[in-house]
């Protein structure tokens, strides 16, 4: 989306300065020609081209958006992975070195019966 937005604001900043370049009366000289066109195809000409620009500029901005969004989930995910690993490896190193008591609460595990 970033791409596309892009190149929709550079296509209608080259038309504009292609516009402006040309001239301002109803002969534009576009391209080493003279174009004659009315004043009311020049006008709806210049508000499509404010509607790319504006469509290029929402693209951006949505591009924008979710590559943070996508940044932040990316960061939150390896936080979250590494808090998973730390977890895992105190739990490994409690096995490996001693019985793990656990206490899920008031209720305690009842003690193994007598031989």
């Amino acid at each position: 989306m970033l791409v596309l937005g892009i190149l929709l604001i550079l296509l209608s900043a080259g038309a504009l300065l292609a516009v402006l370049g040309s001239g301002t009366d109803e002969q534009a000289g576009l391209y080493s020609g003279t174009v004659e066109l009315p004043t009311l195809v020049m006008f709806l000409a210049g508000a499509a081209t404010l509607l790319i620009f504006i469509m290029g500029l929402e693209l951006l901005r949505s591009g924008i958006r979710k590559a943070n969004r996508n940044r932040k989930d990316t960061r939150r995910l390896r936080k979250l992975e590494q808090r998973e690993n730390e977890r895992r490896a105190r739990a490994g190193e409690a096995t490996d070195d001693s019985p793990r008591t656990t206490s899920s609460g008031p209720h305690e595990t009842p003690p193994p019966p007598a031989s």
